[in-house]
Formats: structure tokens, sequence, C-alpha cells
């Protein structure tokens, strides 16, 4: 993914929940936008070095089910770049000369903007292509069949069709939460929605951010564990930052004389959610 025009810290965050969700998402993606019909995948080594070094987003060696075997490369791009097809070509090069076999290459579009980037090169003496998806073009609810939270996440940027956008937000936010595997889960994936929402437009994030603020982690205001959380810097309706903040919660609280159970009560997670929080207090970290 190209940094150029949106923050490096921006692109940064874009870039890491791709990587954090790419073993989930990927096979999803191959069957159901790539229309690959895979019989065996298995990862190659990532580090193009000729002249150059390129390490791609994701490199696969697939065989279909009619026995014919390729490179699949795909990049995730959250802007449009003019120089996207040489990027491509560079790659196609690269790899063609490593691995002798054909190569099938896809750009997945995250922006919301019209896609502006060519998808051919053609000179006297080269011709070459690749394909775009765009993200907003799929309907939202291919990625909710999933039953993986960080398949769903990416129902933020794809289409709502006939959905209002509170419909579709509140849908996004419920699946999500309930596929997600504890409170920590939670807040990973919708921190990670809080980034992919970035990139639509301001009535979307609009929604989106008045939606999320009334589903605060701390339920009960005159609790004392929301108290402490408060001091610590967890005000009511923010999401960023909430993990960081039950980790200071559940160390002062250990400090405080209390014991894992009681911690596990008052923050609402399991005792080993607890044992993992304040390691690096055990450990003197």
């Amino acid at each position: 993914m190209e940094k150029d025009v949106i923050g490096l810290k921006q692109a940064n965050k874009y870039d890491r929940i791709v990587k954090e969700n790419m073993e989930s998402v990927l096979p999803v993606f191959m069957k159901g936008v790539l229309n690959l019909d895979i019989s065996e995948s298995r990862e190659i080594p990532d580090d193009l070095q000729y002249t150059k070094e390129r390490k791609p987003d994701v490199l696969k060696r697939i065989t279909d089910r009619n026995n014919r075997t390729f490179i699949c490369h795909i990049e995730w791009q959250s802007q449009n770049d003019k120089n996207m097809a040489y990027r491509m070509a560079e790659y196609a090069v690269m790899l063609y000369r490593k691995y002798r076999i054909p190569v099938k290459q896809y750009v997945i579009f995250m922006g919301q903007d019209a896609v502006t980037m060519k998808t051919t090169i053609k000179h006297k003496n080269l011709r070459f292509w690749y394909k775009i998806i765009p993200l907003k073009e799929i309907d939202y609810k291919f990625f909710l069949q999933s039953e993986d939270p960080e398949v769903k996440v990416f129902a933020i940027l794809a289409n709502f069709g006939n959905d209002d956008t509170e419909t579709a937000l509140d849908r996004i936010l419920n699946e999500v939460s309930t596929a997600s595997d504890g409170d920590l889960a939670k807040e990973k994936h919708n921190n990670q929605l809080r980034v992919l929402v970035q990139l639509r437009n301001d009535n979307v994030k609009h929604k989106f951010k008045h939606m999320i603020s009334t589903r605060t982690f701390f339920k009960v205001k005159d609790d004392a564990f929301y108290q402490i959380g408060k001091e610590e810097g967890i005000a009511e309706g923010k999401v960023e930052g909430k993990v960081e903040g039950k980790v200071e919660t559940a160390i002062r609280l250990k400090e405080l004389g209390c014991d894992v159970e009681l911690i596990s009560k008052g923050l609402n997670i399991s005792i080993a959610e607890v044992e993992q929080l304040i390691e690096p207090l055990q450990m003197g970290i």
C-alpha cells in the first residue's frame, strides 16, 4: 500500500488491520471475490530482490481444481496511485523471472473515491494488465456471511445497497461484536472498524461515531471499577485506548490488593484475560 497522500500514521493503521486479518479474509476473497477455484494454496517467500526489493501484500502459489498452478499476487490499496500499473508490472516481471509460472495480479481498493488508476500498460514493446476490485462495489452482506469477525469488519468499506446507513452500521457492529470472542477481542475489532471507517464519507463517519459512543464497555456509571478506569483515562464513550486502559486498571486493582477473581468480575472479562493483563506486573516489568 502506498503512503504518500494520506498520513503515514493512518496508512500504517490500514496496513496493520490488513495484516492482522489476512489469514481469515484471504480465503473468503479468493473464493467469493476473485472467483479462484482452489484445491491447494501454499505460502511462498514474499521478498523479491534483484536490483531492488519489493514486499508484496499477499503472495501465494495456487493450484486450482483444474490442476493449473500459478502465482496469486494481491495488493491492498487505500488511495489512487498514478504509478500503480508500473508497480504491478515490476512485481510481475520479478515473479515471472523467479518462478517461471503464470502470475495473476489483483489490487483490492479500500478507498471510497472513484478508481482512477490505470490497469494496463500499452507500449510498443510492452503489454501488461492487472485487475482492480473496489470494495465499495461489493455487497456488505457478503462479508457478514462469514462467522469470522476478521472478515466481518471489512463490511464497513463495502456497499450498503438498499439499507440505510444506520441500519447497515448497526448490523455490522452487532455482528462483529457477537462474533468476537471476549471483551478484548470486541475492543480490538471495534478499533479496527474505527480505523477503517475513516475511509468512508463524513456522513458514515459521523453516524458510526455516534453509534459506537453508545456502546461503552462500562455499563454502570457509579460502579467503582468504572471510576477507577475513568481516572486511568477511560472516559465514557471513548473506544480508542480502552484496551490499554484495562491493562492499567487491572494492574492498579492488583496493586490495591484485589484478587484476580474480583478483578475479573469488575472488568467483566475472564480470569485468563486478567492474568494476561497483569502478567508484566507479576514478572516485575
